[in-house]
């Protein structure tokens, strides 16, 4: 509700500094961006005993990238920076450090032992519900960050909860508060709105050209792309060439009778007991009245209490003990009841319910142990093909020599940015399309590396050139920019008749008046209240803007073609009434923003408690670097 009484960020780049947002880019899975540039350490601000370098606002900036890319999967670091990402999040970053400093100022920290209850507790170093060390291990070396990095990143969230969360858990809204909120969203805003289309495009001159394509040089640029190589191992291959022995057959049956099926299975029903005297009296009354009805009489068994299922012998063997299990399979025929046994858990009496699956033999078995025998030898094959290329490039080889000595064949990508996409040619597909964002995963300093796909593909990757982001050079590119330049032209056009129109209504001339004085259709009627307008799932932007502009004011709003004009004629109040538990929304709402402005508030005031000193030209040199690509390029 309160988007339409505040300035929300158009763009995805908040950190959502005051919360929690350790280890985002470690769960999303997505590599660093900044990978070989960690040598620049440029101070941004002192906050306290605390120094925040270069590479912390990096990867600040990657997390927001990520988000970026949540609603832009094209978006890059030249996108967010020309935003006004960096300087906005350099602000956070110093607001984050403010607070933690203070917090330690006021003898709150995080222990170890709390540290090490986030990192488990984290589904992405997790497998099977539990915390895997070889999973942490494993992401942060493919995120490059180490595990002293991650522990003071979480030691920071912990210390802002310490300090803000008892601040702000009981922060409330009165109705007085909330009423003259709420009633803007029922008063009735009732308008008029026109269209001011682009006339007929006429060429763009030489020097229009060229002005236009100086304004905007950031429209005509060109992102990172990267150039690789890749050669895909082929697995079945390796299969093929898995050979399995008659004596590793035979080895396999031998060993694993529950798997390949050399043991048959019963299915059995057992009772146990502590005394012998009660298991003799199942046994003996077993035959009369049946196995179930008597244990359930004499010990008080149901029948989910004594089925055990499907079981081989020498799994009841391993569950009970071998005398129980011989007993079980010495049984005849269903119906069967054994004399009691004694184990270790008490008196065993069992009956046979059904005879099971019989014994495989050997040959019957061969099938599916030449099956999984191949598979283990495949993949003890890939292992050693992967330890052999991994040593080779280690030793210095070539890619091109590791492929002929393995067999492998190479394939090569002229540069490409990390989406797929490619200079004045379509976007990838296929293999190249998903090996694109790995190749930004490494330098060409890094070689050649070894990864398993997400379709299980194993892939011999190599990034081979690295081409900066820029600006096409206009000659490349003339016609395209000459179009545009005649479209602005008819724009501009259209935006000077519109700002007439403007002009003439705040000197007195009716609305409809002046829009049909300038030659245009007269204006249509509009209507509506805020409070319509959030039941929408996208609100279009002439309505909000028509539902945020006071009584008596026309304003032009960029459309789909040309320029809308939007005047409100009056604003009516609307009846509270109609809309039962607006109020009370609209207080739920402004509570939950309080919490982030109070904490917001801490961060400045910790920044004035503390020493704080800001170094912008750092600030400055980033966003420079981040999102002003080279303005000369030659396309390679």
């Amino acid at each position: 509700m309160l988007q339409f009484f505040r300035k929300a960020m158009a763009s995805p780049i908040a950190l959502g500094v005051l919360g929690l947002v350790i280890i985002a880019f470690i769960i999303t899975g997505v590599g660093d961006p900044f990978a070989g540039s960690a040598g620049r350490q440029g101070t941004v601000a002192v906050v306290g005993d605390r120094t925040l370098v270069e590479a912390d606002l990096q990867r600040a900036l990657d997390r927001v990238l990520q988000n970026a890319r949540e609603q832009n999967p094209s978006a890059t670091l030249g996108d967010i920076a020309r935003d006004g990402a960096v300087p906005l999040v350099a602000d956070q970053l110093i607001g984050q450090a403010a607070i933690e400093e203070y917090a330690s100022t006021l003898g709150l920290g995080a222990s170890d032992r709390a540290i090490g209850a986030v990192i488990a507790g984290i589904p992405a170093f997790q497998i099977g519900g539990k915390f895997d060390q070889a999973t942490y291990d494993r992401l942060l070396s493919e995120q490059r960050l180490s595990d002293k990095q991650l522990r003071e990143e979480i030691a920071g969230d912990i210390l802002r909860k310490q300090l803000l969360t008892p601040l702000t858990a009981s922060l409330g809204v009165p109705a007085g508060m909330a009423t003259p909120l709420a009633q803007q969203l029922v008063d009735i805003h009732r308008g008029r709105v026109a269209l001011v289309p682009p006339g007929a495009e006429t060429p763009a001159s030489e020097a229009e050209v060229t002005r236009f394509y100086e304004a905007n040089r950031n429209r005509f640029s060109v992102p990172e792309r990267r150039a690789f190589r890749w050669a895909e191992i082929d697995r079945a291959k390796l299969a093929e060439a898995a050979k399995v022995n008659d004596a590793a057959i035979a080895d396999a049956y031998a060993k694993n009778p529950a798997r390949y099926g050399a043991a048959g299975t019963r299915k059995l029903l057992q009772v146990v007991v502590p005394e012998e005297a009660t298991a003799r009296a199942i046994t003996a009354a077993a035959p009369r009245e049946g196995f179930a009805k008597a244990a359930q009489r004499l010990a008080g068994f149901g029948a989910a209490d004594i089925a055990i299922g499907e079981k081989s012998e020498a799994d009841l063997a391993r569950e009970t003990s071998a005398a129980v299990a011989r007993a079980a399979f010495a049984l005849p025929a269903p119906g069967a009841v054994s004399a009691p046994v004694k184990s270790d858990f008490g008196w065993h009496v069992l009956s046979l319910e059904a005879m099971g699956a019989p014994a495989k033999t050997l040959d019957q078995a061969r099938p599916a142990i030449i099956a999984d025998l191949a598979e283990r030898a495949s993949a003890d094959a890939l292992s050693d093909l992967v330890a052999r290329i991994e040593d080779s490039a280690e030793d210095g080889k070539s890619f091109a020599d590791i492929a002929a000595a393995e067999g492998l064949t190479i394939n090569s990508q002229t540069p490409v940015a990390s989406d797929g996409a490619q200079l004045d040619a379509g976007p990838l597909t296929g293999r190249p399309a998903t090996l694109a964002p790995r190749a930004f995963q490494q330098l060409p300093d890094d070689g050649i590396t070894v990864q398993t796909l997400e379709d299980g593909a194993v892939i011999v990757l190599e990034t081979t050139q690295v081409v900066p982001s820029s600006i096409r050079p206009l000659a490349e590119i003339k016609p395209l920019v000459a179009a545009l330049a005649a479209r602005d032209k008819a724009v501009q056009a259209a935006r000077a008749k519109a700002d007439a129109i403007v002009a003439a209504v705040s000197k007195g001339t009716d609305f409809t008046k002046a829009v049909t004085d300038a030659g245009l259709p007269a204006p249509q009627p509009l209507s509506g209240r805020r409070v319509d307008a959030m039941q929408m799932e996208a609100v279009p932007p002439i309505i909000q803007a028509f539902l945020t502009t006071a009584a008596g004011k026309t304003r032009v709003l960029a459309g789909l073609e040309g320029w809308a004009l939007i005047h409100v004629d009056s604003v009516v109040a609307g009846d509270l009434a109609q809309v039962p538990g607006i109020v009370d929304a609209m207080r739920r709402e402004v509570a939950a923003q309080l919490p982030t402005e109070f904490a917001a508030a801490v961060a400045a005031a910790s920044q004035r408690a503390l020493k704080v000193e800001r170094n912008d030209k750092t600030i400055e040199a980033l966003t420079r670097r981040l999102g002003s690509p080279p303005a000369d390029a030659d396309g390679d």
